[in-house]
């Protein structure tokens, strides 16, 4: 059984609650567990979540996600720890104009000081912020010499000191950047607009950059990666050097693999791509042979077949509740070469 406290003290060393999603859950939750395979997780996690709970450690979202066969909250919200003795009290000495008419009379705890200082000196150094914009984690680091303390929502500090009038990232000149996207082009010349292909097996990366870049003119003119559930890094698709026209996808042709489909061109289209599956690769990846895989309920079988294309729709709903799959592996580079 997690050592709960252990727990905790991962997701939110100093001790100032904050929301964090599932996904961030789960990965702290892990370490704890090394032995849990992949497969055990999401229950792991429902059953650590009702535990958190009942002992009041935190509060769960009503917003739900799929995780496997789980059907889990999408966000956790930590309870703020206080130490025994911690009193509350102004911060006792002259503040810069941006923070006095809001801080002066407010009763903080010691932590809360801290973080207000440290602004505070910042602002007196830098004569208002009047320097380049950088991101998030090493404003942390300068202030207060931890990188993960703008991490949670809100940072270190919580909502007394973090409001849009209060302290922000635009009054401390520094933004949350998105994980970088790995791909790589496909065409000589990487500049002009063009369609990106994005896969979740380094494997049929590499298989289908070798058949592209075999093609005078071919149909994507980039293939990005992500490893199975971290779609954070297509957060940076607009960062990319050439303009995205349009996001492919291929994921497994198994439930999670449709799960992480769907979320990544959800992600994508935030930004105002059109995205989708990947018809061609799709249609191929379905008349290659399956193997066993776990079964799914009818109902969750034709929810997440709706992302498909429709003309896999119903093979692939037959097979996700015959308890088959079919991985990106199946397609190989001579059926890529071939097909493409």
């Amino acid at each position: 059984m997690v050592d709960l406290d252990a727990l905790v003290l991962g997701l939110d060393p100093e001790g100032w609650g904050g929301r964090r999603d599932i996904d961030a859950f789960a990965t702290e939750l892990r370490k704890l567990a090394p032995g849990a395979g992949p497969g055990d997780v999401p229950e792991l996690v429902r059953a650590t979540l009702e535990r958190g709970r009942e002992a009041g450690l935190w509060s769960v979202a009503k917003a739900k996600v799929q995780r496997g066969r789980c059907v889990l909250p999408k966000s956790v919200q930590l309870i703020r720890t206080v130490q025994a003795g911690d009193q509350r009290r102004p911060v006792g000495v002259p503040l810069r104009p941006e923070l006095a008419d809001w801080a002066t009379s407010l009763d903080l705890l010691s932590g809360q000081r801290t973080v207000l200082l440290a602004v505070n000196d910042w602002l007196r150094r830098t004569n208002g912020g009047k320097v380049a914009v950088i991101p998030a984690a090493e404003r942390a680091y300068e202030l207060l010499g931890n990188e993960k303390a703008f991490d949670s929502t809100p940072p270190v500090g919580g909502e007394t000191l973090w409001r849009p009038d209060r302290l922000n990232f635009g009054l401390l000149r520094c933004v949350r950047v998105p994980t970088p996207l790995t791909w790589e082009p496909a065409v000589p010349v990487v500049g002009p607009p063009g369609a990106l292909v994005c896969v979740e097996n380094h494997a049929t990366f590499r298989s289908l950059l070798r058949v592209l870049r075999g093609r005078t003119t071919p149909r994507w003119v980039a293939v990005a990666w992500i490893q199975g559930r971290n779609t954070a890094p297509l957060g940076s698709v607009l960062d990319l050097p050439f303009r995205v026209t349009r996001f492919d996808y291929l994921g497994d042709l198994d439930a999670p693999g449709l799960e992480i489909a769907a979320t990544a061109c959800a992600i994508v289209s935030r930004s105002g791509i059109l995205a989708g599956p990947a018809e061609t690769l799709w249609r191929l990846l379905a008349d290659r042979p399956s193997r066993p895989g776990a079964g799914v309920e009818p109902g969750r079988a034709r929810d997440l077949a709706k992302w498909l294309p429709e003309s896999v729709r119903d093979r692939s709903i037959a097979l996700l509740t015959g308890g088959r799959a079919i991985p990106q592996e199946a397609l190989r580079y001579d059926l890529l070469d071939q097909a493409l």
